[in-house]
């Protein structure tokens, strides 16, 4: 399967990965090497921070909506969220948007309750 075009992202000129000469391309190879995983890095820990920040919010919409007697969810907002996440990442963006749900709707709130809500 390819890899989804992610939009907005702009294209990585070929040149800029093949920089360089033969002498002291190890060293910089290993520099760079350890410059993308610290970046990496960085990224997954802004990404779970993120992630832990639309949970809270998230909760604190359901908890909101429950004290104004709806239900917790809104399953109009659930959908365009899922379509958000599919148009931009493809199929993987659809799983990634279900477990980002998963996470936002409180421990022990099954699936059950979830429906219950939205009926």
């Amino acid at each position: 399967m390819p890899e989804p075009v992610l939009r907005g992202d702009p294209p990585v000129p070929a040149a800029s990965l093949d920089e360089g000469t033969a002498e002291g391309a190890a060293e910089r190879s290993e520099l760079a090497e350890r410059a993308d995983l610290a970046e990496l890095e960085e990224l997954d820990e802004q990404l779970i921070s993120q992630l832990l920040r639309r949970t809270r919010c998230a909760r604190a919409y359901q908890l909101n909506r429950r004290a104004a007697n709806l239900p917790a969810s809104s399953l109009c907002q659930e959908n365009a969220m899922l379509s958000q996440y599919t148009s931009r990442l493809g199929r993987p963006g659809a799983e990634i948007a279900l477990l980002i749900l998963a996470l936002s709707h409180p421990p022990g709130a099954g699936r059950q309750g979830r429906e219950a809500d939205r009926q």
